[in-house]
């Protein structure tokens, strides 16, 4: 998903489609408009500069926590997964998402 300048303002946009998915007025409004679609679907968010220099590149999503469980040896119980879930509808930023995980996994002494 790429947020990218269009004349008289900003479109989101698929790798994959020939049209915007939306357009919106300032980036930001964009930026959020994409973010909310990668909380449903995930998947990699980039962000343009007017000039085309990417300003931000970032995986949302569910995906990303299923690669970091595989490398990091952590086998979600299906709780967890219907937790993690929640916090996905409800649109929790990423820092909040990584706090309720360490939180979870935490070593308790």
């Amino acid at each position: 998903m790429h947020v990218v300048p269009t004349e008289g303002g900003w479109q989101v946009k698929r790798d994959d489609a020939a049209r915007a998915s939306s357009v919106h007025k300032t980036q930001a409004e964009a930026m959020e408009a994409a973010r909310a679609a990668l909380r449903k679907s995930g998947g990699e968010l980039r962000v343009q500069s007017r000039t085309g220099q990417i300003l931000e590149s970032r995986t949302l999503g569910r995906d990303p926590m299923a690669k970091i469980a595989a490398v990091e040896g952590i086998r979600l119980s299906p709780e967890m997964k219907r937790t993690l879930a929640e916090l996905d509808r409800r649109g929790v930023s990423g820092e909040e998402r990584r706090r309720f995980v360490a939180e979870q996994f935490r070593t308790k002494r």
